[in-house]
Protein backbone atom coordinates (compact mmCIF):
# COMPACT_ATOMS: atom_id res chain seq x y z
CA UNK A 1 0.00 0.00 0.00
CA UNK A 2 1.34 3.47 -0.45
CA UNK A 3 2.24 6.21 1.41
CA UNK A 4 -0.98 8.10 0.55
CA UNK A 5 -3.02 5.09 0.68
CA UNK A 6 -2.20 3.73 4.08
CA UNK A 7 -2.54 7.59 5.37
CA UNK A 8 -6.35 7.06 3.80
CA UNK A 9 -7.22 3.93 6.17
CA UNK A 10 -5.26 5.41 9.14
CA UNK A 11 -8.51 8.46 8.49
CA UNK A 12 -10.99 5.63 7.75
CA UNK A 13 -10.40 3.82 10.54
CA UNK A 14 -13.19 5.74 12.94
CA UNK A 15 -15.17 3.96 15.33
CA UNK A 16 -14.94 0.10 14.06
CA UNK A 17 -10.96 0.56 14.69
CA UNK A 18 -11.23 2.34 18.07
CA UNK A 19 -13.64 -0.58 19.18
CA UNK A 20 -11.35 -3.44 18.32
CA UNK A 21 -8.37 -1.83 19.39
CA UNK A 22 -9.40 -0.73 23.43
CA UNK A 23 -7.23 -0.69 26.19
CA UNK A 24 -6.91 -4.70 27.31
CA UNK A 25 -7.79 -4.93 31.18
CA UNK A 26 -4.40 -4.81 32.18
CA UNK A 27 -0.91 -3.99 30.64
CA UNK A 28 0.77 -6.57 28.88
CA UNK A 29 3.82 -6.87 30.74
CA UNK A 30 5.09 -5.46 33.96
CA UNK A 31 8.10 -5.40 36.37
CA UNK A 32 7.13 -7.23 39.57
CA UNK A 33 7.16 -4.59 42.22
CA UNK A 34 10.48 -3.71 43.85
CA UNK A 35 12.67 -5.42 40.73
CA UNK A 36 14.16 -1.77 40.03
CA UNK A 37 15.22 0.59 43.39
CA UNK A 38 14.56 3.69 41.57
CA UNK A 39 16.38 4.92 44.85
CA UNK A 40 19.88 3.71 44.09
CA UNK A 41 20.09 5.11 40.53
CA UNK A 42 24.29 3.51 40.10
CA UNK A 43 22.91 0.09 40.42
CA UNK A 44 18.91 0.40 40.90
CA UNK A 45 19.60 -2.28 43.54
CA UNK A 46 20.39 -5.03 40.76
CA UNK A 47 23.81 -7.08 40.60
CA UNK A 48 26.38 -7.86 38.15
CA UNK A 49 26.59 -10.08 34.86
CA UNK A 50 29.88 -11.76 34.57
CA UNK A 51 30.13 -11.16 30.72
CA UNK A 52 32.99 -10.80 27.90
CA UNK A 53 33.15 -8.02 25.99
CA UNK A 54 34.68 -6.51 22.35
CA UNK A 55 35.43 -3.66 20.74
CA UNK A 56 33.89 -3.63 17.41
CA UNK A 57 34.48 0.43 16.90
CA UNK A 58 36.20 3.17 18.90
CA UNK A 59 35.56 6.60 17.24
CA UNK A 60 38.66 8.47 16.58
CA UNK A 61 40.02 11.70 15.69
CA UNK A 62 41.03 10.61 12.31
CA UNK A 63 37.80 8.66 12.03
CA UNK A 64 33.69 9.55 11.73
CA UNK A 65 32.91 10.44 15.49
CA UNK A 66 29.58 8.93 15.55
CA UNK A 67 27.75 5.25 15.92
CA UNK A 68 24.58 4.32 16.97
CA UNK A 69 22.05 1.29 16.25
CA UNK A 70 23.58 -1.85 16.21
CA UNK A 71 21.84 -4.97 14.78
CA UNK A 72 23.12 -8.48 14.66
CA UNK A 73 22.13 -11.48 12.80
CA UNK A 74 23.61 -15.02 12.35
CA UNK A 75 23.99 -16.43 8.95
CA UNK A 76 25.64 -19.78 8.80
CA UNK A 77 28.83 -20.06 10.78
CA UNK A 78 28.82 -15.84 10.94
CA UNK A 79 27.71 -13.86 13.02
CA UNK A 80 26.86 -10.04 11.41
CA UNK A 81 26.73 -6.59 12.74
CA UNK A 82 26.02 -3.42 11.31
CA UNK A 83 25.49 0.52 12.31
CA UNK A 84 25.41 4.08 12.00
CA UNK A 85 28.46 5.50 11.23
CA UNK A 86 28.39 9.50 10.95
CA UNK A 87 30.93 11.93 11.12
CA UNK A 88 30.12 14.16 13.46
CA UNK A 89 26.62 14.00 15.10
CA UNK A 90 22.94 12.13 14.94
CA UNK A 91 21.35 11.62 12.01
CA UNK A 92 23.25 14.60 9.76
CA UNK A 93 23.80 14.64 5.93
CA UNK A 94 26.11 11.48 5.15
CA UNK A 95 25.69 9.56 7.56
CA UNK A 96 26.89 5.78 6.46
CA UNK A 97 25.64 1.92 7.66
CA UNK A 98 29.29 0.26 8.54
CA UNK A 99 29.25 -4.31 9.11
CA UNK A 100 31.85 -6.12 10.54
CA UNK A 101 31.26 -9.73 10.91
CA UNK A 102 32.87 -12.94 13.33
CA UNK A 103 32.77 -16.19 12.89
CA UNK A 104 30.69 -18.77 15.80
CA UNK A 105 33.95 -19.97 18.29
CA UNK A 106 35.79 -16.91 17.85
CA UNK A 107 33.60 -14.02 18.66
CA UNK A 108 36.22 -12.07 20.40
CA UNK A 109 37.83 -11.04 16.82
CA UNK A 110 36.33 -9.19 14.57
CA UNK A 111 36.68 -8.14 10.96
CA UNK A 112 37.53 -4.40 9.91
CA UNK A 113 34.40 -2.48 9.77
CA UNK A 114 33.54 -1.71 5.59
CA UNK A 115 30.72 0.10 4.56
CA UNK A 116 27.27 -1.02 3.48
CA UNK A 117 25.41 1.56 2.35
CA UNK A 118 25.44 5.21 2.10
CA UNK A 119 22.56 8.07 0.41
CA UNK A 120 23.77 8.47 -3.40
CA UNK A 121 22.73 12.41 -2.80
CA UNK A 122 24.51 12.89 -0.09
CA UNK A 123 21.76 14.60 1.74
CA UNK A 124 19.99 12.07 4.10
CA UNK A 125 21.35 10.31 6.56
CA UNK A 126 21.47 6.52 6.75
CA UNK A 127 20.46 4.89 9.55
CA UNK A 128 21.31 0.73 10.34
CA UNK A 129 17.97 -1.28 10.41
CA UNK A 130 19.02 -4.63 10.58
CA UNK A 131 18.90 -7.77 9.20
CA UNK A 132 16.79 -10.95 7.75
CA UNK A 133 18.17 -14.41 6.64
CA UNK A 134 15.95 -15.77 4.09
CA UNK A 135 17.10 -19.44 2.50
CA UNK A 136 20.78 -18.49 1.39
CA UNK A 137 19.99 -14.43 1.40
CA UNK A 138 20.55 -12.35 3.80
CA UNK A 139 18.84 -9.01 3.49
CA UNK A 140 20.75 -6.15 5.12
CA UNK A 141 18.00 -3.18 5.99
CA UNK A 142 18.68 -0.07 6.27
CA UNK A 143 16.72 3.75 5.95
CA UNK A 144 17.75 6.56 4.17
CA UNK A 145 16.27 9.98 5.50
CA UNK A 146 14.65 12.59 3.36
CA UNK A 147 17.06 15.29 5.11
CA UNK A 148 15.10 14.43 8.59
CA UNK A 149 14.50 12.00 10.10
CA UNK A 150 10.47 11.74 9.60
CA UNK A 151 10.56 13.80 6.22
CA UNK A 152 8.06 12.22 4.07
CA UNK A 153 10.03 10.66 1.38
CA UNK A 154 12.18 8.81 4.49
CA UNK A 155 12.28 5.60 3.79
CA UNK A 156 13.46 1.47 4.28
CA UNK A 157 15.72 0.67 1.51
CA UNK A 158 17.44 -2.98 1.53
CA UNK A 159 20.68 -4.67 -0.56
CA UNK A 160 20.66 -8.74 -0.44
CA UNK A 161 23.96 -10.87 -0.57
CA UNK A 162 23.68 -14.61 -0.94
CA UNK A 163 27.65 -15.24 -0.30
CA UNK A 164 28.37 -12.49 1.67
CA UNK A 165 30.76 -10.77 -0.37
CA UNK A 166 28.69 -9.09 -2.88
CA UNK A 167 26.26 -7.28 -2.86
CA UNK A 168 23.01 -5.95 -4.75
CA UNK A 169 21.78 -2.76 -5.90
CA UNK A 170 19.79 -1.10 -3.14
CA UNK A 171 16.29 -0.92 -3.65
CA UNK A 172 13.75 1.39 -1.88
CA UNK A 173 11.16 -1.14 0.67
CA UNK A 174 8.69 0.84 1.90
CA UNK A 175 8.05 4.63 3.79
CA UNK A 176 8.76 5.09 7.01
CA UNK A 177 11.90 5.65 9.71
CA UNK A 178 13.22 2.08 10.97
CA UNK A 179 15.97 1.06 12.41
CA UNK A 180 15.32 -2.72 13.89
CA UNK A 181 15.38 -5.65 12.06
CA UNK A 182 11.53 -7.24 10.97
CA UNK A 183 10.49 -10.04 13.47
CA UNK A 184 9.00 -13.55 12.69
CA UNK A 185 5.14 -14.43 13.48
CA UNK A 186 3.10 -16.90 13.65
CA UNK A 187 2.00 -18.14 10.11
CA UNK A 188 5.44 -17.45 8.69
CA UNK A 189 5.16 -13.84 8.00
CA UNK A 190 7.31 -10.84 9.33
CA UNK A 191 6.68 -8.28 11.39
CA UNK A 192 8.40 -4.67 10.61
CA UNK A 193 7.76 -1.70 13.50
CA UNK A 194 9.33 1.84 13.71
CA UNK A 195 8.01 5.23 13.17
CA UNK A 196 5.30 7.04 10.93
CA UNK A 197 6.61 9.85 8.53
CA UNK A 198 5.66 12.52 6.61
CA UNK A 199 1.50 13.48 6.91
CA UNK A 200 1.05 9.83 8.14
CA UNK A 201 2.46 11.34 11.62
CA UNK A 202 -0.47 13.48 12.17
CA UNK A 203 -2.58 10.64 13.04
CA UNK A 204 0.14 8.00 14.12
CA UNK A 205 3.14 7.58 15.79
CA UNK A 206 4.30 4.07 15.62
CA UNK A 207 4.29 2.19 12.19
CA UNK A 208 3.36 -1.66 12.46
CA UNK A 209 3.26 -3.57 8.75
CA UNK A 210 3.31 -6.99 8.13
CA UNK A 211 4.06 -9.07 5.01
CA UNK A 212 3.90 -13.02 4.29
CA UNK A 213 7.29 -12.37 1.94
CA UNK A 214 10.00 -14.45 4.20
CA UNK A 215 13.24 -11.82 2.77
CA UNK A 216 10.84 -8.89 3.48
CA UNK A 217 11.77 -7.28 0.47
CA UNK A 218 7.74 -6.50 -0.63
CA UNK A 219 4.19 -7.31 0.35
CA UNK A 220 4.05 -5.02 3.56
CA UNK A 221 0.45 -3.78 4.65
CA UNK A 222 -0.11 -1.23 7.75
CA UNK A 223 -1.26 -3.46 10.61
CA UNK A 224 -4.03 -1.29 13.14
CA UNK A 225 -3.58 0.16 16.02
CA UNK A 226 -4.90 3.29 17.82
CA UNK A 227 -1.91 5.09 19.48
CA UNK A 228 -4.09 7.18 21.85
CA UNK A 229 -2.81 10.49 22.76
CA UNK A 230 0.01 11.17 20.48
CA UNK A 231 1.52 13.77 23.01
CA UNK A 232 2.80 10.56 25.09
CA UNK A 233 5.02 9.79 21.95
CA UNK A 234 7.74 10.87 19.93
CA UNK A 235 10.20 7.83 18.49
CA UNK A 236 8.66 5.22 19.20
CA UNK A 237 10.99 2.40 18.78
CA UNK A 238 9.16 -0.69 19.02
CA UNK A 239 10.84 -3.88 19.74
CA UNK A 240 8.02 -6.43 19.28
CA UNK A 241 7.89 -10.58 20.87
CA UNK A 242 5.88 -13.58 20.08
CA UNK A 243 5.00 -15.55 23.19
CA UNK A 244 4.07 -18.90 23.10
CA UNK A 245 0.58 -18.94 22.80
CA UNK A 246 1.58 -17.03 19.13
CA UNK A 247 0.03 -13.53 20.86
CA UNK A 248 3.27 -10.41 20.33
CA UNK A 249 3.74 -8.01 22.65
CA UNK A 250 5.13 -4.80 21.65
CA UNK A 251 6.71 -2.11 23.69
CA UNK A 252 7.15 1.27 23.12
CA UNK A 253 9.99 4.50 24.28
CA UNK A 254 7.33 7.25 25.13
CA UNK A 255 7.86 10.53 27.35
CA UNK A 256 6.54 8.92 30.55
CA UNK A 257 9.34 7.78 32.17
CA UNK A 258 7.91 3.81 31.66
CA UNK A 259 7.53 1.46 28.82
CA UNK A 260 4.02 1.42 27.17
CA UNK A 261 2.85 -1.83 25.37
CA UNK A 262 0.22 -2.98 23.12
CA UNK A 263 -0.72 -6.67 22.54
CA UNK A 264 -1.88 -8.66 19.24
CA UNK A 265 -4.01 -12.03 19.06
CA UNK A 266 -3.90 -12.20 15.35
CA UNK A 267 -0.17 -12.20 13.90
CA UNK A 268 0.48 -8.95 13.98
CA UNK A 269 -2.32 -7.26 11.57
CA UNK A 270 -4.12 -5.64 14.34
CA UNK A 271 -3.02 -4.54 18.09
CA UNK A 272 -4.85 -2.99 21.18
CA UNK A 273 -4.21 0.71 21.96
CA UNK A 274 -1.09 1.12 24.14
CA UNK A 275 -0.93 1.23 27.80
CA UNK A 276 1.19 2.63 30.73
CA UNK A 277 3.77 0.09 32.02
CA UNK A 278 5.02 -0.40 35.23
CA UNK A 279 8.22 -1.24 34.05
CA UNK A 280 11.01 2.19 33.72
CA UNK A 281 12.84 3.66 31.11
CA UNK A 282 14.69 6.73 29.95
CA UNK A 283 13.71 7.23 26.56
CA UNK A 284 15.32 5.20 24.53
CA UNK A 285 15.64 2.12 22.34
CA UNK A 286 15.27 -1.47 23.93
CA UNK A 287 15.46 -5.13 22.86
CA UNK A 288 13.62 -8.18 23.49
CA UNK A 289 13.69 -11.97 22.52
CA UNK A 290 13.91 -15.14 23.99
CA UNK A 291 16.18 -17.67 25.33
CA UNK A 292 16.24 -21.28 24.18
CA UNK A 293 14.88 -22.48 27.50
CA UNK A 294 12.09 -20.01 27.05
CA UNK A 295 12.80 -17.24 29.00
CA UNK A 296 11.72 -13.54 27.59
CA UNK A 297 14.44 -10.84 27.77
CA UNK A 298 14.30 -7.33 27.63
CA UNK A 299 17.20 -5.11 27.82
CA UNK A 300 16.59 -1.53 28.61
CA UNK A 301 18.00 1.69 29.89
CA UNK A 302 16.06 0.93 33.48
CA UNK A 303 16.01 4.52 34.67
CA UNK A 304 12.63 6.41 34.92
CA UNK A 305 14.94 9.73 34.72
CA UNK A 306 14.50 11.02 30.66
CA UNK A 307 17.96 10.82 29.26
CA UNK A 308 19.57 8.58 32.09
CA UNK A 309 21.40 5.92 29.72
CA UNK A 310 24.40 5.83 32.86
CA UNK A 311 23.07 1.43 33.54
CA UNK A 312 22.24 -0.60 31.05
CA UNK A 313 19.87 -3.98 32.42
CA UNK A 314 18.50 -7.22 31.50
CA UNK A 315 15.01 -8.19 32.53
CA UNK A 316 14.09 -11.64 32.34
CA UNK A 317 10.38 -13.61 32.44
CA UNK A 318 8.93 -17.21 32.72
CA UNK A 319 6.13 -16.22 30.44
CA UNK A 320 7.26 -12.67 28.67
CA UNK A 321 4.56 -10.76 30.75
CA UNK A 322 5.82 -11.01 34.34
CA UNK A 323 9.09 -9.66 34.53
CA UNK A 324 10.78 -11.08 37.92
CA UNK A 325 14.49 -11.20 37.74
CA UNK A 326 16.89 -8.55 36.60
CA UNK A 327 20.66 -7.74 36.36
CA UNK A 328 23.68 -5.17 35.23
CA UNK A 329 24.59 -5.10 31.97
CA UNK A 330 26.88 -2.11 31.83
CA UNK A 331 26.85 0.68 34.35
CA UNK A 332 30.76 1.74 34.20
CA UNK A 333 30.59 5.57 34.25
CA UNK A 334 31.24 6.82 30.57
CA UNK A 335 32.14 10.26 28.73
CA UNK A 336 32.01 11.27 25.48
CA UNK A 337 35.18 12.20 23.92
CA UNK A 338 33.85 13.84 20.89
CA UNK A 339 31.02 16.32 20.98
CA UNK A 340 28.23 16.94 18.40
CA UNK A 341 24.06 16.73 17.56
CA UNK A 342 22.12 14.79 19.86
CA UNK A 343 25.25 12.93 21.43
CA UNK A 344 24.88 11.66 25.12
CA UNK A 345 26.94 9.57 27.33
CA UNK A 346 25.92 6.08 28.45
CA UNK A 347 25.56 2.08 27.37
CA UNK A 348 22.89 2.58 24.58
CA UNK A 349 20.34 1.28 21.77
CA UNK A 350 20.76 -2.92 22.30
CA UNK A 351 20.16 -5.41 20.41
CA UNK A 352 20.65 -9.20 21.02
CA UNK A 353 20.23 -12.33 19.76
CA UNK A 354 21.32 -15.94 21.13
CA UNK A 355 24.27 -17.98 19.30
CA UNK A 356 25.01 -21.15 21.02
CA UNK A 357 25.55 -20.91 24.49
CA UNK A 358 25.63 -17.04 24.70
CA UNK A 359 23.32 -14.36 24.57
CA UNK A 360 25.37 -11.62 22.42
CA UNK A 361 24.36 -7.56 23.00
CA UNK A 362 25.89 -4.87 20.96
CA UNK A 363 25.50 -1.34 21.79
CA UNK A 364 26.78 1.88 21.23
CA UNK A 365 28.71 3.85 24.06
CA UNK A 366 28.15 7.52 24.20
CA UNK A 367 26.86 7.11 20.58
CA UNK A 368 30.61 7.15 19.48
CA UNK A 369 31.79 3.21 19.95
CA UNK A 370 30.19 0.02 18.98
CA UNK A 371 30.88 -2.70 21.66
CA UNK A 372 29.42 -6.49 21.98
CA UNK A 373 29.21 -8.56 25.32
CA UNK A 374 29.05 -11.99 25.20
CA UNK A 375 26.47 -13.34 28.43
CA UNK A 376 26.55 -17.17 29.01
CA UNK A 377 23.24 -18.16 28.97
CA UNK A 378 23.60 -20.37 32.64
CA UNK A 379 24.42 -17.16 34.15
CA UNK A 380 20.53 -16.26 32.92
CA UNK A 381 18.62 -18.90 34.59
CA UNK A 382 16.75 -18.64 37.96
CA UNK A 383 18.61 -18.81 40.83
CA UNK A 384 17.48 -21.88 43.21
Amino acid sequence: MGSSGRFEALIGMGVVVWLAAVAVAAPPLEAVEGLFDASRPRTLGLSDLQLTETVLYRATETTFRFCHHPNLVKREKMVWCMWSNGRVGEDEPGQRILYSTARVGALDRWSTPRELAKDPSGRGACVAAGWVVSGKTLVAFYTITGGTNFDPKTALWARTSTDGRTWSVSRRVVPGFYIAPPIAVPGGGLLLAGEHVGKERELGRMALLRTDQSDGLGGWSSSTIVPGDLKVFGYTEPAPYVLADGRLICPFRNYSGFLYASESRDGGRTFTAPVKTNFPDSLARHATGRLPAGDYFLVNNSSSKRWDRSILTIALSADGRRYDRAYIVKNEPTRRRFDGKHKLDGWQYPHGIVVGSELLLAYSVNKEDVRLARIQLNALRPRR
